[in-house]
């Protein structure tokens, strides 16, 4: 199964989200030769200069033909052999260097290989099967197993097979199942025109792909209840239905369902629309009534006013300071006089690297929500219902000055 992808910055295929290099393999299931077909069938079709296809590939099958699995296996460097043992199939990649027509050289024939390997991997990944590839390994030993011709680049070998749990992998490798996978980010890997002019991605994207990705009750901040803090602010504060109540960054939509559960005349609102339908889909099921937007707080098109704003991590998301402003100008017309907001954030001893870039302290929200009174400031969790250490936060009652 494909870890989670941090830092996603807009919706892609299925396929692409969840490919990824396991080192877990199950050793005990054989590879169909029927899938493995299919997988060379992707790799044919790859595009090419000229469409010469200058790729060419040795499948071992560990079932199959033992003896060229064991080579392989042994042409690799000892790191690698300690995982990809228990991958069933090894398929080395090889480049023909030169055009057949002209036998000039083809400097692009290690990039067409490229583009056929991970067609190959793609395909592997819709079938249900697992793949990783890798430049680690002895390339004249390769050669001389496998009876490839001195004039053909030896370039990858692809560990394929069916995906097993991490506790399947080696020990030293178990971490690096479970960890979340994250890239550059695109402003720093494409360029506007010219080289160094970062190409701007609309921040919306990234949610809209998380929540297109992942499902509801798997996302890190799913609590399929009503937050206790939120409950005990309500309680504490005297804060009853029919009171007109605003979820910003209404996620999953298990907050606002609660909400109007308890008889609150609740408008939900997030910038991603997958998340809005889930929410109008969770209401529906639940039978409650939940007014449920796409709005973007920093640009919001809401009318007010509203008797309280739940805020369960949407400030600690904007970095920027014109966010930040923008966030505090759109809170402060929609709060009713004498309005409330609840706040909940990360902590700024919550030092985790994923999560978002805004972690704050008692201090920083006075700084920051300078004109609204601040009732209440705690240190609190988010709570997590997979039982997960769960983040350190700041809850905080502001109300409209």
């Amino acid at each position: 199964m494909a870890q989670m992808r941090l830092n996603v910055q807009a919706p892609i295929a299925r396929v692409f989200a969840e490919r990824w290099s396991t080192r877990a393999f199950d050793s005990a299931q054989a590879v169909e030769r029927s899938k493995l077909a299919s997988c060379l069938e992707a790799a044919r079709w790859a595009p090419s200069c000229y469409g010469e296809q200058p790729w060419r590939f040795i499948v071992a099958d560990k079932h199959a033909n033992p003896n060229a699995w064991e080579a392989v296996l042994h042409a690799l460097a000892e790191k690698n052999q300690l995982w990809a043992k228990n991958a069933p199939v090894f398929v080395v990649g090889c480049a023909v260097p030169r055009f057949a027509s002209t036998n000039a050289p083809n400097r692009w024939a290690a990039y067409d290989l490229g583009q056929a390997v991970i067609s190959l991997c793609l395909q592997a990944t819709m079938l249900g099967l697992a793949t990783h590839q890798m430049g680690g390994f002895d390339p004249e030993k390769l050669r001389r197993a496998l009876a490839i011709p001195a004039d053909i680049e030896v370039m990858s070998v692809v560990a394929v097979g069916y995906p097993a749990p991490a506790q399947a992998a080696p020990e030293p490798f178990q971490a690096l199942e479970r960890a979340s996978r994250t890239r550059k980010p695109i402003e720093e890997i494409a360029f506007e025109g010219a080289w160094g002019r970062p190409w701007q991605v609309p921040d919306a994207l990234g949610w809209e792909a998380r929540y297109q990705e992942t499902p509801a009750d798997k996302l890190p901040w799913f609590f399929p209840e009503l937050d206790p803090d939120i409950r005990k602010a309500l309680d504490a504060l005297g804060i009853r239905p029919p009171k007109r109540v605003l979820d910003l960054g209404c996620g999953p939509g298990t907050q606002a369902v609660a909400l109007a559960k308890m008889g609150f005349e609740v408008v939900a609102t997030d910038i991603s629309w997958t998340a809005v339908e889930t929410t109008k889909n969770r209401a529906k099921q639940a039978g409650v009534a939940v007014e449920a937007l796409v709005d973007d707080v920093r640009a919001s098109k809401l009318e007010g006013p509203f008797d309280l704003i739940v805020d369960r991590g949407v400030f600690h998301c904007f970095a920027d300071e014109e966010d930040q402003k923008r966030y505090l100008e759109t809170v402060r017309r929609l709060l009713a006089p004498e309005g409330v907001l609840l706040l909940k954030c990360f902590h700024k001893e919550e030092t985790r690297e994923e999560g978002p870039p805004g972690r704050y302290d008692e201090a920083d929200i006075r700084r920051l929500f300078a004109g609204f009174q601040l009732v209440r400031a705690a240190r609190s969790q988010f709570p997590n219902p997979h039982g997960d250490d769960p983040p350190l936060a700041l809850f905080c009652i502001l109300k409209r000055a």
